[in-house]
């Protein structure tokens, strides 16, 4: 009888000490699930979303956003471009990363269209510049409207609704 309780406690004590360890082993693993999203969290910046959502490289995401970033910028107030630079750290950068190609003849005629029907903002200008820098990426133009709504998304998630509502308009009718 004495050999039957001392096999029964040393087996309540390895289950115990077995589930213990599964225990710890789970709470490790969640430790590092977390980790991991947090990780992942940290690392969706905007490049990494367009690269992930659109299928770019780093660079056409960089670009092509810094692109926009320029024509939101030309197009909104000092003041709503700035706190939007305060809200979205990374839109200098992006900006600085876009290499500037030489003003198209197409550019060139868009502008002086623009100027012709009074539309101050230069939209057609600003559009057909913003068209040679995605083909100067290796995008085609019909990549703009598939940036802006992640671009756009991004931002919401990172300012307020009326910085987003500004940016949205900003980059309307590209």
């Amino acid at each position: 009888m004495t050999k039957h309780i001392l096999a029964l406690t040393a087996s309540s004590l390895l289950i115990l000490t077995l589930t213990g360890c599964a225990t710890q082993q789970a709470d490790i693993a969640a430790v590092d699930q977390g980790l991991n999203t947090a990780q992942a969290v940290k690392s969706a910046d905007l490049t990494g979303l367009l690269t992930q959502q659109l299928g770019v490289t780093p660079t056409q995401a960089a670009g092509g956003a810094g692109a926009l970033f320029q024509v939101a910028q030309s197009k909104m107030s000092v003041g709503d471009f700035q706190q939007l630079t305060q809200s979205v750290p990374e839109v200098n950068g992006l900006i600085k990363s876009v290499t500037q190609s030489k003003p198209s003849g197409l550019s060139q005629i868009a502008s002086g269209a623009s100027a012709l029907i009074g539309d101050e903002s230069n939209t057609l200008g600003a559009a057909a510049d913003l068209y040679s820098t995605f083909e100067s990426l290796g995008l085609s133009g019909d990549m703009v409207s598939q940036f802006a709504p992640v671009i756009t998304d991004y931002v919401s998630k990172n300012a307020t609704p009326y910085l987003t509502k500004a940016l949205t308009s900003a980059l309307t009718g590209l």
